[in-house]
């Protein structure tokens, strides 16, 4: 899988642009008569191959030209995915601090309850204590006076003051094992608090650094740009020779199976084909749902930035969605790669037979692993803020074999904001 092309229009490039173009145009001005002779049709392959030799010779300079500024190209990228991926460990290691200062908060607030109600039980066991006390003082010794004027005997007043006694005894353990429970439950509260507040410093620290982080990718956001610009017009010229190139060697192989094709046709009687029936992913083109919902903000085709005027060729559509959105699959297959990809981020891809794909990328979390079945609307992945680094959005894709096709011409665009004019680009 290639990044999307670059052109940048400049009047330095209209000359090798223009002999591409007439290049193209004589080699189909010509294969329009092909019903020449054999001689004639080498000829012209002969030809052809002469006009490819100079265009390699045109595209090896350009090569060179972009291989410098390419290169700092590569160790920005290298440099600006390095910072995201410590980014991303900071974003999730500040969500388990914030986790466990939650779960601290909660324990620390069960322990005060827990403390609160220890108290108000301590309390009333000494009133309660203290009564008892009062009472027994009041009774006083067992005397002359008590044993005479008491309506019980000695016996039962000597076994009553020794329960009694007993009881007083009891409460005060009771009272002693408060204070230690209260004591206990006080240094855990301590230590509770302690870690609260070390959880708050690790999370101040974490957040400044994922702040000098941003900063710092800024920066580099801001070189890349400056190297972009630098080697928009090598870019430019050798995007143009490349394509010349590929058109030349395509004309070349349709000039020398037109002879062929021709005799059959001569000899051979027409035969009336049946049509196949359609079936499985293909059946369903049009009607698909998308991996997600939202704005479509790259179309399929060339797109043109405004801001720097730079024309980008897509393979597919990019869905600007909102963060934590759920990728669900478009239809059954089984993922075929689930992992990160330079130029794509965070990348799956999804067999659905037939020979057709699905590619989505730019995912914050993927759900699945490679070999993994799934079947249609199965969540496959979650979307989280995206930059500009990589493209606004989920890019998603279909191809046939190795070929891109537009995805809206597949999916079911009621869910999508699209302009009407882009609907069925290329």
């Amino acid at each position: 899988m290639n990044l999307p092309r670059k052109i940048f229009p400049n009047s330095t490039t209209l000359l090798p642009l223009f002999i591409a173009i007439v290049l193209i145009f004589a080699v189909w001005s010509t294969a329009a008569g092909a019903g020449d002779t054999l001689a004639d049709l080498d000829s012209q392959v002969r030809t052809h191959q002469k006009n490819i030799q100079r265009l390699e010779s045109g595209i090896s300079e350009q090569k060179e030209l972009v291989k410098e500024s390419r290169s700092k190209e590569i160790n920005l990228l290298s440099e600006l995915e390095k910072i995201d991926q410590e980014l991303a460990i900071g974003r999730d290691k500040l969500l388990e601090l914030k986790t466990q200062l939650k779960d601290k908060e909660i324990i620390i607030h069960q322990k005060m309850t827990e403390l609160s109600d220890l108290t108000t039980e301590k309390e009333k066991t000494r009133n309660h204590v203290k009564k008892r006390l009062a009472a027994y003082y009041r009774m006083g010794n067992i005397g002359v006076m008590n044993v005479t004027f008491s309506t019980s005997s000695l016996p039962e007043l000597l076994n009553f003051k020794e329960y009694f006694q007993r009881m007083i005894e009891y409460d005060q353990k009771v009272i002693l094992d408060y204070r230690e429970r209260i004591t206990a439950l006080t240094i855990v509260q301590e230590t509770l608090q302690e870690e609260k507040d070390r959880l708050l410093s690790v999370i101040v620290s974490v957040k400044n650094q994922e702040t000098a982080m941003a900063s710092v990718r800024q920066n580099r956001m801001d070189l890349l740009n400056r190297v972009n610009t630098e080697k928009k017009l090598y870019q430019q010229a050798l995007a143009e020779m490349q394509e010349a190139a590929t058109n030349l060697n395509q004309t070349i192989e349709a000039l020398k199976q037109q002879v062929t094709i021709e005799k059959k046709r001569r000899y051979e009687s027409p035969k009336k084909k049946r049509p196949g029936s359609i079936h499985g992913f293909a059946a369903l083109k049009g009607t698909l749902s998308p991996p997600v919902t939202g704005a479509v903000a790259t179309y399929f085709g060339r797109n043109t930035n405004g801001k720097f005027g730079i024309t980008t060729y897509a393979n597919g559509i990019d869905i600007k969605t909102i963060s934590g959105a759920e990728i669900k699959a478009i239809y059954n297959g089984k993922v075929v790669f689930a992992g990160f990809l330079r130029g794509y981020g965070n990348l799956i891809i999804l067999d659905h037979g037939q020979q057709y794909y699905s590619l989505m990328s730019r995912v914050a979390r993927i759900l699945k692993s490679e070999g993994d079945v799934v079947n249609t609307g199965e969540v496959i992945g979650i979307m989280n803020d995206q930059d500009d680094l990589l493209g606004e959005g989920l890019h998603f894709e279909i191809r046939h074999g190795t070929d891109p096709e537009n995805p809206l011409n597949w999916v079911n665009n009621d869910t999508l904001k699209i302009q009407s004019s882009r609907a069925d680009n290329n």
